[in-house]
Protein backbone atom coordinates (compact mmCIF):
# COMPACT_ATOMS: atom_id res chain seq x y z
CA UNK A 1 0.00 0.00 0.00
CA UNK A 2 1.47 3.15 -1.08
CA UNK A 3 1.77 6.11 0.64
CA UNK A 4 -1.37 7.98 -1.06
CA UNK A 5 -3.35 5.03 -0.37
CA UNK A 6 -2.95 5.20 3.13
CA UNK A 7 -4.07 8.55 3.21
CA UNK A 8 -7.27 7.64 0.97
CA UNK A 9 -8.02 4.76 3.24
CA UNK A 10 -7.39 6.99 6.53
CA UNK A 11 -9.64 9.67 4.82
CA UNK A 12 -12.54 7.09 4.33
CA UNK A 13 -12.53 5.62 7.56
CA UNK A 14 -12.89 9.09 9.36
CA UNK A 15 -15.65 9.89 6.92
CA UNK A 16 -17.62 6.48 8.11
CA UNK A 17 -17.08 7.13 11.51
CA UNK A 18 -18.58 10.90 11.09
CA UNK A 19 -21.44 8.40 9.43
CA UNK A 20 -21.52 6.05 12.55
CA UNK A 21 -21.63 9.11 14.62
CA UNK A 22 -24.32 11.07 13.02
CA UNK A 23 -26.11 7.95 13.15
CA UNK A 24 -25.80 7.67 16.98
CA UNK A 25 -27.63 11.31 17.19
CA UNK A 26 -30.59 9.81 14.91
CA UNK A 27 -30.73 6.65 16.45
CA UNK A 28 -31.09 8.46 19.95
CA UNK A 29 -33.84 10.97 18.26
CA UNK A 30 -36.12 7.78 17.25
CA UNK A 31 -35.52 6.47 20.93
CA UNK A 32 -36.54 9.19 22.53
CA UNK A 33 -39.84 9.64 20.22
CA UNK A 34 -41.00 5.98 20.76
CA UNK A 35 -40.75 7.07 24.50
CA UNK A 36 -37.58 4.53 25.52
CA UNK A 37 -36.15 4.79 28.81
CA UNK A 38 -32.49 6.34 28.74
CA UNK A 39 -29.92 4.57 30.60
CA UNK A 40 -28.63 5.14 33.81
CA UNK A 41 -25.32 6.99 33.82
CA UNK A 42 -22.58 4.82 35.67
CA UNK A 43 -20.92 6.59 38.68
CA UNK A 44 -17.94 8.40 37.86
CA UNK A 45 -18.98 8.90 34.45
CA UNK A 46 -18.53 11.99 32.71
CA UNK A 47 -21.52 12.35 30.22
CA UNK A 48 -20.19 14.78 28.10
CA UNK A 49 -16.99 13.18 27.90
CA UNK A 50 -18.26 9.82 26.97
CA UNK A 51 -19.71 11.65 24.05
CA UNK A 52 -16.39 12.64 23.31
CA UNK A 53 -14.78 9.16 23.49
CA UNK A 54 -17.01 7.77 21.29
CA UNK A 55 -16.78 10.25 18.54
CA UNK A 56 -12.90 10.07 18.68
CA UNK A 57 -13.29 6.61 18.89
CA UNK A 58 -15.52 6.04 15.40
CA UNK A 59 -12.90 5.68 12.83
CA UNK A 60 -11.80 2.17 14.96
CA UNK A 61 -15.83 1.13 14.63
CA UNK A 62 -15.21 1.73 11.04
CA UNK A 63 -11.57 -0.26 10.42
CA UNK A 64 -13.15 -3.29 12.24
CA UNK A 65 -15.74 -3.61 9.56
CA UNK A 66 -13.39 -2.76 6.99
CA UNK A 67 -11.07 -5.37 7.52
CA UNK A 68 -13.99 -7.35 6.92
CA UNK A 69 -15.39 -5.37 4.01
CA UNK A 70 -12.21 -6.10 1.74
CA UNK A 71 -12.68 -9.74 1.65
CA UNK A 72 -16.13 -9.98 1.41
CA UNK A 73 -17.91 -11.01 -1.75
CA UNK A 74 -21.34 -10.02 -2.95
CA UNK A 75 -23.36 -6.94 -4.20
CA UNK A 76 -23.52 -3.53 -2.26
CA UNK A 77 -26.61 -4.41 -0.75
CA UNK A 78 -25.78 -7.65 0.80
CA UNK A 79 -22.27 -6.43 2.07
CA UNK A 80 -24.38 -3.55 3.76
CA UNK A 81 -26.21 -6.18 5.38
CA UNK A 82 -23.84 -8.40 6.53
CA UNK A 83 -21.69 -5.66 7.73
CA UNK A 84 -24.43 -3.34 9.34
CA UNK A 85 -25.54 -7.24 11.42
CA UNK A 86 -22.71 -7.79 12.26
CA UNK A 87 -21.81 -4.49 13.90
CA UNK A 88 -25.40 -4.60 15.73
CA UNK A 89 -25.21 -7.84 17.20
CA UNK A 90 -21.44 -7.83 18.06
CA UNK A 91 -21.15 -4.02 19.38
CA UNK A 92 -24.27 -3.26 20.87
CA UNK A 93 -26.58 -6.49 21.31
CA UNK A 94 -23.92 -8.50 22.39
CA UNK A 95 -22.54 -5.91 25.39
CA UNK A 96 -26.33 -5.17 26.55
CA UNK A 97 -27.25 -8.41 27.30
CA UNK A 98 -23.63 -8.90 28.84
CA UNK A 99 -24.40 -5.47 31.11
CA UNK A 100 -27.86 -7.10 32.33
CA UNK A 101 -25.96 -9.35 34.78
CA UNK A 102 -22.31 -7.76 35.51
CA UNK A 103 -23.56 -4.20 36.04
CA UNK A 104 -25.25 -2.67 39.59
CA UNK A 105 -27.17 0.28 36.97
CA UNK A 106 -29.71 0.43 34.37
CA UNK A 107 -28.79 -0.43 31.29
CA UNK A 108 -31.44 0.68 29.14
CA UNK A 109 -31.25 -2.13 26.95
CA UNK A 110 -34.31 -1.56 24.32
CA UNK A 111 -32.88 2.58 24.31
CA UNK A 112 -29.37 1.20 22.90
CA UNK A 113 -30.91 -1.52 20.60
CA UNK A 114 -32.87 0.98 18.84
CA UNK A 115 -30.08 3.95 19.19
CA UNK A 116 -27.25 1.94 17.41
CA UNK A 117 -29.47 0.41 14.93
CA UNK A 118 -29.18 3.22 12.90
CA UNK A 119 -25.63 3.90 12.82
CA UNK A 120 -24.87 0.48 12.02
CA UNK A 121 -26.69 0.58 8.79
CA UNK A 122 -25.86 3.79 7.89
CA UNK A 123 -22.01 2.91 8.56
CA UNK A 124 -22.45 -1.03 7.17
CA UNK A 125 -23.78 0.78 4.13
CA UNK A 126 -20.69 3.64 4.12
CA UNK A 127 -18.25 0.93 4.71
CA UNK A 128 -19.38 -1.29 2.13
CA UNK A 129 -19.33 1.47 -0.42
CA UNK A 130 -16.10 3.57 0.12
CA UNK A 131 -14.30 -0.61 0.83
CA UNK A 132 -15.08 -2.41 -2.06
CA UNK A 133 -13.86 -6.42 -2.18
CA UNK A 134 -11.06 -6.66 -4.95
CA UNK A 135 -13.70 -9.45 -6.35
CA UNK A 136 -17.24 -9.56 -5.95
CA UNK A 137 -17.23 -12.95 -6.64
CA UNK A 138 -21.18 -14.49 -6.72
CA UNK A 139 -24.33 -13.77 -5.50
CA UNK A 140 -25.58 -14.59 -2.29
CA UNK A 141 -27.90 -17.84 -2.86
CA UNK A 142 -25.10 -18.98 -5.23
CA UNK A 143 -22.20 -18.77 -3.06
CA UNK A 144 -24.15 -20.25 -0.35
CA UNK A 145 -25.50 -22.83 -2.23
CA UNK A 146 -21.43 -23.85 -3.27
CA UNK A 147 -20.63 -23.05 0.19
CA UNK A 148 -22.91 -25.23 1.93
CA UNK A 149 -22.12 -28.01 -0.55
CA UNK A 150 -18.64 -28.13 0.41
CA UNK A 151 -19.23 -30.84 3.19
CA UNK A 152 -21.89 -33.65 3.41
CA UNK A 153 -25.39 -32.59 5.34
CA UNK A 154 -24.28 -35.06 8.31
CA UNK A 155 -20.90 -32.93 8.76
CA UNK A 156 -23.39 -29.94 9.03
CA UNK A 157 -25.70 -31.78 11.40
CA UNK A 158 -22.81 -31.39 13.87
CA UNK A 159 -20.49 -28.35 12.81
CA UNK A 160 -23.55 -25.77 13.03
CA UNK A 161 -24.39 -26.26 16.04
CA UNK A 162 -20.93 -26.14 17.90
CA UNK A 163 -20.19 -23.47 16.16
CA UNK A 164 -23.31 -22.14 17.94
CA UNK A 165 -22.04 -22.61 21.33
CA UNK A 166 -18.37 -23.16 20.83
CA UNK A 167 -18.07 -19.36 22.28
CA UNK A 168 -19.53 -20.46 25.57
CA UNK A 169 -16.53 -22.70 26.95
CA UNK A 170 -14.19 -20.07 25.84
CA UNK A 171 -15.48 -17.14 27.48
CA UNK A 172 -15.11 -19.61 30.16
CA UNK A 173 -12.08 -20.19 30.06
CA UNK A 174 -10.25 -17.11 29.34
CA UNK A 175 -12.97 -15.70 32.52
CA UNK A 176 -11.44 -18.01 35.02
CA UNK A 177 -8.25 -16.62 33.83
CA UNK A 178 -8.83 -12.82 34.35
CA UNK A 179 -11.18 -13.61 37.59
CA UNK A 180 -7.68 -13.75 40.03
CA UNK A 181 -7.51 -10.08 38.77
CA UNK A 182 -10.58 -8.94 38.76
CA UNK A 183 -12.89 -10.77 40.48
CA UNK A 184 -12.49 -8.74 43.99
CA UNK A 185 -14.45 -5.51 42.32
CA UNK A 186 -17.11 -7.73 40.89
CA UNK A 187 -17.75 -9.38 44.27
CA UNK A 188 -17.69 -6.04 46.22
CA UNK A 189 -19.45 -4.57 43.67
CA UNK A 190 -17.22 -1.86 42.75
CA UNK A 191 -17.18 0.92 39.74
CA UNK A 192 -20.58 0.28 39.33
CA UNK A 193 -20.09 -3.87 38.78
CA UNK A 194 -21.91 -6.86 40.04
CA UNK A 195 -20.84 -11.04 40.33
CA UNK A 196 -23.41 -12.75 37.96
CA UNK A 197 -24.42 -16.29 39.73
CA UNK A 198 -23.96 -19.27 36.87
CA UNK A 199 -27.34 -19.16 36.77
CA UNK A 200 -27.70 -15.87 35.37
CA UNK A 201 -24.30 -16.17 33.08
CA UNK A 202 -25.54 -19.75 31.47
CA UNK A 203 -28.56 -18.03 29.47
CA UNK A 204 -27.26 -15.02 28.91
CA UNK A 205 -24.14 -16.72 27.42
CA UNK A 206 -26.26 -19.03 25.39
CA UNK A 207 -27.89 -16.36 23.60
CA UNK A 208 -24.78 -14.79 23.12
CA UNK A 209 -23.01 -17.22 21.63
CA UNK A 210 -25.64 -18.13 19.03
CA UNK A 211 -25.95 -14.71 18.06
CA UNK A 212 -21.94 -14.45 17.46
CA UNK A 213 -22.06 -17.27 15.36
CA UNK A 214 -25.12 -15.74 13.47
CA UNK A 215 -23.57 -12.65 12.55
CA UNK A 216 -20.39 -14.50 11.46
CA UNK A 217 -22.14 -17.21 9.31
CA UNK A 218 -22.89 -14.70 6.77
CA UNK A 219 -19.24 -13.12 6.13
CA UNK A 220 -17.97 -16.89 6.88
CA UNK A 221 -20.14 -17.64 3.45
CA UNK A 222 -19.37 -14.62 1.66
CA UNK A 223 -16.09 -15.00 2.80
CA UNK A 224 -13.49 -14.65 -0.69
CA UNK A 225 -9.82 -14.83 0.46
CA UNK A 226 -7.90 -16.68 2.47
CA UNK A 227 -8.75 -18.88 5.76
CA UNK A 228 -5.92 -17.55 7.20
CA UNK A 229 -6.90 -13.90 6.03
CA UNK A 230 -10.63 -14.58 7.47
CA UNK A 231 -8.92 -15.60 11.21
CA UNK A 232 -6.86 -12.42 11.34
CA UNK A 233 -9.10 -9.98 10.40
CA UNK A 234 -12.53 -11.72 11.87
CA UNK A 235 -10.54 -11.97 14.80
CA UNK A 236 -9.64 -8.76 14.89
CA UNK A 237 -12.86 -7.15 14.23
CA UNK A 238 -14.50 -9.02 16.93
CA UNK A 239 -11.80 -7.71 19.46
CA UNK A 240 -12.45 -4.66 18.66
CA UNK A 241 -16.23 -4.57 18.82
CA UNK A 242 -16.79 -6.45 21.38
CA UNK A 243 -14.47 -4.89 24.16
CA UNK A 244 -11.45 -3.02 22.74
CA UNK A 245 -13.35 0.38 22.03
CA UNK A 246 -15.37 -0.11 25.27
CA UNK A 247 -12.49 -0.01 27.53
CA UNK A 248 -11.15 2.61 25.86
CA UNK A 249 -14.13 4.68 26.74
CA UNK A 250 -14.98 3.33 29.84
CA UNK A 251 -12.72 5.65 31.75
CA UNK A 252 -14.97 5.68 34.83
CA UNK A 253 -13.28 2.12 35.33
CA UNK A 254 -9.89 1.69 36.56
CA UNK A 255 -6.52 0.95 34.62
CA UNK A 256 -5.78 -2.16 36.39
CA UNK A 257 -9.88 -3.52 36.09
CA UNK A 258 -9.65 -2.76 32.32
CA UNK A 259 -6.11 -3.96 31.23
CA UNK A 260 -6.94 -7.19 32.25
CA UNK A 261 -10.66 -7.68 30.15
CA UNK A 262 -8.74 -6.08 27.27
CA UNK A 263 -6.29 -9.51 27.31
CA UNK A 264 -9.29 -11.84 28.16
CA UNK A 265 -11.38 -10.28 25.03
CA UNK A 266 -8.24 -10.70 22.89
CA UNK A 267 -7.63 -13.78 23.57
CA UNK A 268 -10.99 -15.31 23.70
CA UNK A 269 -12.32 -13.31 20.18
CA UNK A 270 -9.17 -14.63 18.36
CA UNK A 271 -9.22 -18.22 19.79
CA UNK A 272 -13.49 -17.65 18.83
CA UNK A 273 -12.12 -16.71 15.18
CA UNK A 274 -10.04 -19.91 15.08
CA UNK A 275 -12.69 -21.78 15.90
CA UNK A 276 -15.30 -20.61 13.27
CA UNK A 277 -12.58 -20.95 10.58
CA UNK A 278 -12.38 -24.73 11.44
CA UNK A 279 -15.49 -25.34 12.27
CA UNK A 280 -17.13 -23.94 9.36
CA UNK A 281 -15.01 -21.75 7.01
CA UNK A 282 -14.77 -22.95 3.35
CA UNK A 283 -12.82 -26.40 3.01
CA UNK A 284 -9.92 -24.81 0.31
CA UNK A 285 -9.54 -28.13 -2.54
CA UNK A 286 -6.39 -30.05 -2.03
CA UNK A 287 -4.03 -29.96 -5.36
CA UNK A 288 -4.35 -32.66 -6.86
CA UNK A 289 -1.43 -35.21 -6.81
CA UNK A 290 0.02 -37.49 -9.68
CA UNK A 291 1.83 -40.34 -9.31
CA UNK A 292 4.23 -42.08 -11.86
CA UNK A 293 5.88 -45.25 -12.17
CA UNK A 294 9.19 -45.04 -13.82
Amino acid sequence: MTIRQLLINLGRLLLCGIVFAVGVVIGGMIALFFGLPVPTVPSGMDPNMARVYLTLTTPLLALALAVIAWGLGGGFLTRTAILSFFMWIVYTVNTQLEATIVSTYATGFWYAMVTYLAPSLMSGAAVAFLFPPENRGEGLLATSRAFFARRAAIAWAWRLPVAAVVFMPIYFVFGLMVYPFTGEYYRQSMFGLAMPTIDQILPVLFVRSVLFSLACLPILIMWNKSDRSLFWRLGFALFMLVGFIYMLISTWLPLYVRFPHTLEILADEFVYAGALVVLIAKRRPRRASVETNG
